[in-house]
């Protein structure tokens, strides 16, 4: 109960930074759209996606729970951005994004986030070991779950950004997939125990995802948030 109760909590912050974003949006319709459109997509996106390849991949060549974490480091990023980038496929949110980028990005992201909360909490709730604890004790997994969907929709910038001024989209793609990478890539060092540090490796970890989120939020504010198109002359 203490788990659903921080999920709650966390979704309740969460929200309320989505109701801030739509009192200064352009187009509140286009922004509910991308968060409702990409709510459902990591759940869909893990049992569609990622535990079929978990188990071809442990079933077919019998690689280790090692080996399937170097590995997601790369399909993690491959599956979830693209997931995310669906909302782009909605008309009136690509429209939205052409106008106004920055706040469409944020608010896929949040309902990426969102959607991620939830399934991570069934998912915990229903594992052998889930430890039935007050909610306060779930804490740093609400700390975490926020700053996840900040940067759900951070790493949604620069496709959206391109595609806002008529860049080439595929490169902001995998600016984003690279920086998913990288978000990612202290978690195998920490799972190997990488430089011996044990313990030491989450808090490296806590300052890592920190650091991306003051990162994210710079790149935000520092972007004109009513971009350039840039305009192909013609011969």
């Amino acid at each position: 109960m203490g788990l659903l109760i921080a999920a709650a909590i966390t979704t309740a912050l969460a929200l309320t930074g989505f109701a801030i974003l739509l009192g200064h949006a352009d187009d509140r319709r286009a922004m509910t759209l991308a968060f409702l459109v990409t709510l459902p997509l990591s759940p869909l996106m893990v049992y569609l996606v990622r535990l079929p390849i978990d188990g071809l991949l442990r079933t077919s060549f019998g690689v280790s729970a090692g080996i399937v974490t170097i590995i997601s480091l790369f399909y993690a990023p491959l599956t979830e951005e693209p997931a995310k980038w669906l909302a782009a496929a909605v008309p009136r949110v690509r429209l939205a994004i052409h106008k106004d980028p920055i706040f469409v990005a944020l608010a896929a992201g949040l309902g990426f986030g969102v959607g991620e909360i939830w399934f991570l909490t069934y998912a915990l709730i229903n594992s052998p070991g889930y430890p039935d604890l007050p909610f306060w004790m779930f804490s740093g997994f609400a700390i975490e779950r926020l700053e996840v969907c900040f940067l759900h929709g951070a790493l949604l910038l620069p496709p959206f950004y391109a595609l806002a001024c008529g860049r080439s989209f595929l490169l902001g793609a995998l600016a984003g997939m690279t920086g998913h990478f990288l978000l990612n890539f202290p978690i195998y060092l920490a799972a190997t125990n990488t430089f011996s540090l044990g313990e030491k490796w989450k808090s490296l970890l806590s300052l890592w995802v920190l650091l991306f989120v003051l990162l994210g939020a710079i790149f935000a504010l520092v972007l004109p948030r009513r971009p350039s198109r840039r305009v192909t002359e013609q011969p």
